[in-house]
């Protein structure tokens, strides 16, 4: 019996898989600079030999690749030992050189512009199959895999050739990557945010939003912001986000909130509430996305949703955080959806689209700018929460 055929997100994204593509051969530096994390709580930037690609892998010149959360708990030790590890997953670049398969296979040449999704896909199992490749089984820590499979996060410099994560001028993207082609043109500060925007798309499609739902996302960090643009463009009926600091609330206003709730203002649950309902013209919310990361937020997320509602919970809390729902008051007497949404799979193509109309000020939200010596202060940037930083980018081509 012949295999089905993968699902539309796993096919090439780049280009017609027939389309040939010339690819001239590049000029590669003998070396490459990346960030290691060697230890937990080490940083180190390090040259790296930079090998030629093989006939069906490329080599990525990292423009911009964007900080996030996950960065600090990996340099913490929060996720796993995957170290020594070149972190960074938010990476957009060009094409630095390509074997002659992946040119006629993807369609691309040297000099393209392009996204990588993190995860390297398996391609065979059950779960990639079905076309949720985030759940890769090859990728599944209880799977006793002596290494993970995504970019950035989970495969360890010792593995060959040790280009790994964005944190660097450049990446190895291998057979099985999913790479998808940018729009020419398109600003590098505006392209860097396809990553987190395709983890709010994702979220979104698995909330099952339609037009004219109202929908509440509790958290206005990049994702969260990034998914209130998305709920305005695919037409929902009113949107209202939550969130603790000022200017993140007045962001939100600039990226499709109708209205939003400061929750130090509001002081108790019961007065947000009241707050989103007042918002609502009254009702409650057909749709909660969770991009908080505590559980707190989800369990106030599972409390504002409607009586039949959908609550999607795509914010990592950390491995050991517990999360309190009332069994029969907060879901069985109310039958809601809680729908867990992970990593971005299917995500890149709506996000690249919802970047390409540019229908919401993109660039904005990309604040600061490090070099590969700046990731520390960017860290510490970060965690000092301060109202002017919202998206830090390493430039790993910018002088120290």
């Amino acid at each position: 019996m012949s295999a089905p055929l993968p699902p539309a997100a796993l096919r090439d994204a780049a280009g017609p898989a027939a389309a040939a593509v010339e690819s001239p051969e590049a000029e590669l530096p003998a070396t490459t600079r990346q960030v290691v994390f060697p230890r937990a709580g080490t940083i180190e930037v390090r040259e790296a030999a930079l090998p030629a690609p093989g006939p069906d892998d490329l080599l990525l010149r990292v423009v911009l690749v964007g900080v996030c959360a996950t960065d600090l708990h990996l340099l913490a030790g929060h996720i796993g030992d995957p170290f020594p590890l070149v972190p960074g997953h938010e990476f957009v670049g060009e094409v630095a050189a390509i074997g002659a398969t992946a040119a006629a296979r993807r369609g691309l040449a040297v000099g393209d512009p392009v996204a990588v999704e993190m995860l390297l896909p398996c391609r065979s199992c059950a779960r990639c199959r079905e076309g949720r490749y985030n759940l890769c089984e090859a990728d599944d820590p209880a799977g006793g895999h002596a290494r993970g499979r995504q970019l950035g996060v989970n495969i360890p410099a010792t593995v060959e050739p040790g280009l790994w994560g964005g944190y660097a001028q450049h990446l190895w993207v291998p057979a099985e990557a999913v790479v998808h082609r940018l729009p020419e043109g398109m600003p590098w500060r505006r392209a860097v945010l396809v990553e987190p925007l395709a983890v709010a798309c994702r979220a979104l499609t698995r909330g099952r939003l339609t037009p004219g739902e109202d929908v509440v996302v509790l958290g206005p960090g990049p994702v969260g912001l990034l998914a209130a643009a998305a709920a305005r463009s695919a037409g929902a009926g009113r949107v209202v986000v939550i969130g603790t600091r000022e200017n993140r609330l007045a962001l939100a206003r600039r990226f499709g909130a109708d209205a939003t709730v400061n929750l130090r203002e509001e002081g108790s649950p019961e007065a947000v509430d009241a707050a989103v309902r007042r918002a609502l013209g009254g009702g409650r919310p057909d749709l909660v996305v969770e991009i908080a990361g505590t559980p707190t937020a989800q369990q106030q997320a599972v409390r504002l949703v409607r009586r039949g509602g959908r609550v999607v919970l795509a914010g990592a809390c950390g491995a050991d955080a517990p999360v309190t729902f009332l069994a029969d008051e907060d879901l069985l007497t109310r039958e809601i959806d809680l729908l867990p949404s992970f990593l971005s799979a299917g995500g890149f193509e709506p996000a690249i689209r919802l970047l390409e109309r540019g229908e919401h000020p993109f660039e904005d939200l990309v604040t600061h700018r490090v070099a590969l010596e700046g990731v520390r202060s960017a860290y510490e940037l970060i965690e000092g929460r301060t109202d002017d930083v919202v998206k830090v980018v390493v430039d790993p081509w910018a002088a120290a």
